[in-house]
């Protein structure tokens, strides 16, 4: 019971001082120490990449997406494949 009872005493306002200046010390040499010489990837990374890419067939915009309004869009395989003008208007339940 001894032991327990030592656990819940005060700490000495000393050992707060001095946990906080070891915190602050820490802090300071890694501020100071600056970034480290490892690399950051092990993996050598190309100077210059080009990407290349076929225009879709349909994508009017050449965005690479081929969007409803686009001539490419076929309503009966592509978004809810709902397609006519009324389909839009109808209620869902």
């Amino acid at each position: 019971m001894r032991f327990l009872s030592s656990l819940t005493r005060r700490l000495h306002p000393v050992a707060y001082l001095v946990g906080g200046l070891a915190t602050a010390l820490l802090g300071a040499v890694v501020a100071v120490s600056g970034p480290s010489a490892a690399p950051t990837s092990a993996v050598p990374q190309p100077a210059h990449t080009t990407t290349t890419t076929a225009p879709l067939p349909g994508d009017d915009n050449g965005d690479g997406i081929v969007d409803e309004d686009e001539s490419g869009w076929n309503c009966a395989e592509m978004g809810n494949r709902q397609c006519g003008p009324g389909a839009a208007s109808s209620p869902r339940g």
